[in-house]
This record gives C-alpha cells, sequence and structure tokens, in this order.
C-alpha cells in the first residue's frame, strides 16, 4: 500500500476502523491516551507512537476518532498537534462526530499549512466498524477523495460522497438523531404489549417484520430484550450528538419537535443513570416508571454484523 496512516484515537469505535486498516496491509502508526487500546493492533501489526507527533511523522494521512470537538480541536491544532507536524501535502481525515462550522476553520487552518482535510463521519454502530461493513459518509474535495478513497474502503461498505466539507457532518448528526428517536420509541412500542401481557420476544419479532421496523429496533432493542444495553455509545456521546443537531436546526430555523424532546429525554436519563451509561439505557427510565423490564432469553448482550 502506498499510503502511510498515522491514526489517533482507539475508543470502541476507532479501534474497529484502524483494525481494518492494518488488515488490509496499510502501514498505521497508532496512538491514544489509554495505550492498552493498541494492544490489539499492534499485535496484528501496527507500530506505536507515544504522541501526536509521532503519529505524523512519517504520515501521508492523518485519522482522527474522538469523542468532542474540543478534543479534535487540542489534537490537530493545539502544541505539537497534526497542524504542526503532518507534512505538507499531506490528508487529515476527521472520522468524529463534530461541529461542522469548527471543521470548516480548521480546514482554513489547514489549508494555510498545505494540508488537505477530509471529514468522514460513520454510521451504522461499532459492530459494523468492527467488520468493516461501516457507512462512511465523505465531505471535503473530490480530488482529495479520490487519493483516499482505497483506505475508506477497507474500513466501510457503503462510502457516500456527500458533497463540500460540513455536509457529511450535517447528515451524520441527523442520522444519529433518528436512531435516538427509534430507540426511545422502540422502547415505548415494546412496552404497550409487555404490560398487556405479550411475550416480548413475540413482540420483537412482530415489530421486525411490520411496517413499524427500524434499523435501531433490529439491533438495539436486542440489547434492552438481553438486559446488557451494552451498544459501546454512551450517554454522554448521544447528548453532544444531538445537542449538535439541534444546534444546526436552530441556525437553520428548523423546528425539531422530536428532535428537541428526544434530547431533553436522554439528558433526564443522563442524569439518573450517569454519564458512562450506554445509550439504550434510556428504555430504562419506561422499564422503571412501568415497573417492568422487557427481557427475553435467547437476545445477544453484544452485536456482532451478520
Amino acid at each position: 500500500m502506498a499510503l502511510n496512516i498515522g491514526f489517533i484515537g482507539l475508543g470502541s469505535l476507532g479501534e474497529g476502523l484502524c483494525n481494518s486498516l492494518v488488515t488490509a496491509g496499510f502501514p498505521v502508526t497508532v496512538t491514544d491516551l489509554n495505550p492498552a487500546a493498541a494492544q490489539k493492533l499492534l499485535a496484528a501489526g501496527a507500530v506505536w507512537a507515544d504522541d501526536v507527533a509521532g503519529v505524523c511523522r512519517e504520515a501521508d494521512v492523518v485519522i482522527t476518532v474522538l469523542p468532542s470537538p474540543a478534543i479534535s480541536r487540542k489534537v490537530v491544532e493545539g502544541p505539537g498537534g497534526v497542524f504542526e507536524t503532518l507534512r505538507a501535502g499531506g490528508v487529515w481525515i476527521e472520522m468524529s462526530t463534530t461541529d461542522f462550522e469548527d471543521l470548516q476553520r480548521l480546514q482554513a487552518a489547514a489549508t494555510q499549512r498545505g494540508i488537505a482535510v477530509l471529514e468522514c463521519p460513520v454510521t451504522g454502530g461499532v459492530h459494523l466498524a468492527n467488520s468493516g461493513q461501516i457507512t462512511v459518509l465523505v465531505g471535503g474535495e473530490e480530488a482529495v477523495f479520490q487519493r483516499v478513497e482505497p483506505l475508506l474502503a477497507a474500513m466501510g461498505g457503503q462510502i457516500i460522497y456527500m458533497g463540500k466539507l460540513g455536509n457529511a457532518s450535517v447528515v451524520k448528526v441527523v442520522t444519529n438523531m433518528l436512531a435516538f428517536i427509534h430507540l426511545v420509541a422502540a422502547g415505548e412500542a415494546m412496552m404497550v404489549p409487555a404490560k398487556y401481557g405479550v411475550d416480548p420476544d413475540a413482540t420483537y419479532r412482530a415489530i421486525r417484520a411490520s411496517s413499524g421496523n427500524s434499523f435501531v429496533h433490529e439491533t438495539e432493542s436486542q440489547l434492552i430484550l438481553s438486559g446488557s444495553y451494552n451498544v459501546k455509545f454512551n450517554m454522554d456521546l448521544a447528548c453532544k450528538d444531538l445537542g449538535l443537531v439541534n444546534g444546526i436546526a436552530e441556525k437553520l430555523g428548523v423546528p425539531l419537535e422530536l428532535g428537541g424532546m428526544t434530547q431533553q429525554i436522554f439528558r433526564r436519563a443522563r442524569g439518573m443513570f450517569g454519564s458512562q451509561a450506554q445509550s439504550p439505557e434510556v428504555v430504562r427510565m419506561l422499564e422503571q416508571a412501568c415497573g417492568l423490564e422487557l427481557r427475553a432469553p435467547g437476545y445477544p448482550t453484544e452485536l456482532i454484523a451478520e
């Protein structure tokens, strides 16, 4: 492979994406605040760097997968960050879910240093990132996209070019908003029959075969029924993403009645269960209110791509 890759951020999502690159044969140098997160990747052939500068030193492309816009800003434009240490002619790919206006500002700063920028947020869930089947949304100059398309194809299934920088970030937070709305709706839809006395397994299967089905019901409802809730996506991240999409809508003058209501529901769930609680635990509030847990035997505690 011709491109040397630097990869920063090895959380639940980043590790899976990076592993696909290593498995595909790309030379990859990695770093993370938690060195233990890199052990599987190092065993597979990745190289460790102690800091961002070490990641960037030999890189043609640097990828960031980080939990918040503030952390991305620190990593790319802070002292010793990507903009100071990635060579001119390099490419920074932001795969985090982030603020599109801040990303556009960072693109201007990167351009002054001769660094090209793409936004490539992903959607579909950690289990699809682990299997290399996740959807990648791409925003930025098409020529830059074409240059790095092989490495994006190694990480994802569908690669969708969205147009100019900012477009992918806006669509990404909209997809997350839909997922959170569907999650709340799926919990409510399963609870009504459960209180009536219907077997939750039968309800799950009926909804899955109905016009009311959704990707979220097919996947995250299973984690509710198993009682694990473990989608590897926490309340802090959910509230961050809902804040981003509602902020965009407010600036554009788009009323988001369901989006705003869902944001408040998730904020309440975060207050009850903590910032590190898993996002499907939003349904626990309904379970507690109804005095009934939505459970059925045989459902997985983690999602695995089919």
